[in-house]
Order: structure tokens, then sequence, then C-alpha cells
């Protein structure tokens, strides 16, 4: 049988991890930047080419473009990951009985202490 060891003599802290769970709605500006791209194109030629002898001159704009709007509705999935890291504050104590008995024997069958939470 190994001799039992008090983890005061170690210098070691005994700890209760405790989980506690926050509810939060959270809120986050996204900024949806439409972009467009253009698929293959596709040229019809409508009648029979014009040959022309010698330079003439051409109407229209030099190195113009002929301008027109398509419009679209779209739905764009926006994958977001949402998460929090939390920071400990200022710790609040709210103390119990006293004993030069050993008081903790049975705690784990009591109800819960509720917090008060303090008022800002």
């Amino acid at each position: 049988m190994l001799p039992t060891v008090n983890p005061e003599v170690l210098g070691e802290t005994q700890t209760c991890p405790a989980v506690g769970y926050q509810s939060a709605s959270i809120c986050v500006p996204v900024t949806v930047t439409p972009f467009a791209q253009t698929g293959i194109t596709a040229t019809k030629c409508c009648g029979t080419p014009v040959v022309t002898p010698g330079r003439e001159v051409c109407n229209g704009m030099k190195n113009g473009s002929c301008v027109f709007t398509i419009t679209q509705d779209i739905c764009v999935a926006v994958p977001v990951e949402f998460g929090a890291v939390a920071t400990v504050g200022d710790t609040f104590v709210s103390c119990n009985e006293v004993s030069d008995t050993n008081i903790c024997t049975g705690c784990d069958q009591m109800p819960p202490v509720t917090p008060e939470i303090p008022q800002v």
C-alpha cells in the first residue's frame, strides 16, 4: 500500500472544475460585395459583310464600347463562424457556514446555491 501524501505538503493547489454556459445573440456586420463574370460570348453574324475598297472613315466612337445593363436577383450563401473569447473579471464570494469539523461531507448532495447577481 502506498502512503497517502497531503497535496498541501507538495505545494499543489486543489481545484474543483466547473462549466458554465452562456446563451447569447451575436451580431456582426457583413458586407457582401457583388461581382460579375461574363460567360462564353456567342457572336451571331446578321447579314453578309460589306467590303469597301480604300480607307473609309468609320462612324461611332474610337475604341468605344456598347454598354447595356442586365439585372439579376441573386442569393449568396455566406458562411460565417462565430466565436467568443472568455475572460474573467473580479471575483466575488458569498461566505457560507464555517466550522472546525469537516462540513464538506455530503456537500455533493446539497442543492446548489443560487448566486446573487450584482446590480450594475
